[in-house]
């Protein structure tokens, strides 16, 4: 059995803190030490993320307003449930990774699985999806496989 953590958490102390990552890292954490391979027990995470390094500008504005319009669910449990989103990642490539490296969590995993927000248009995905594939994977030390 392997794990994907997704970018909902419940956020279980009620007093906080409310660190996404944190509290993502001690569910990678708390899977790990419950399942046989231990520390070897493979773990994905999932996320949002928006590189802008061949976005138009209006292409830009439209991904921070669409991050903007869901940063408040990021800082405080949302409902009854308590949970908690995390914060989607725009902006470029470098940034993202940079960004990445410094969340806890992500420097637990072994893979990532990026989410695209179900509203975008079709240019918006080539977009996203070829700047993943040119810039923001090998920023992340991605290499594609060479016959």
């Amino acid at each position: 059995m392997n794990l994907l953590t997704s970018s909902v958490v419940k956020a279980e102390d009620p007093d906080g803190p409310y660190d996404f990552a944190e509290i993502q890292l001690s569910h990678i954490r708390a899977f790990r030490a419950a399942h046989p391979g231990g520390e070897a027990a493979r773990v994905s995470q999932g996320l949002v993320v928006i590189p802008t390094d061949s976005a138009t500008p209006e292409q830009r504005a439209r991904y921070e307003e669409y991050a903007d319009r869901r940063t408040p669910r990021t800082t405080e449990p949302q409902g009854p449930a308590r949970l908690l989103f995390a914060p989607d990642l725009v902006g470029t490539s470098a940034e993202i990774a940079e960004r990445l490296h410094a969340h806890a969590a992500f420097r637990e995993v072994d893979e990532v699985a990026f989410a695209l927000p179900f509203t975008f248009e079709h240019e918006d995905y080539v977009q996203i999806l070829t700047d993943m594939a040119t810039k923001l994977g090998p920023a992340l030390g991605w290499r594609a496989d060479t016959p």
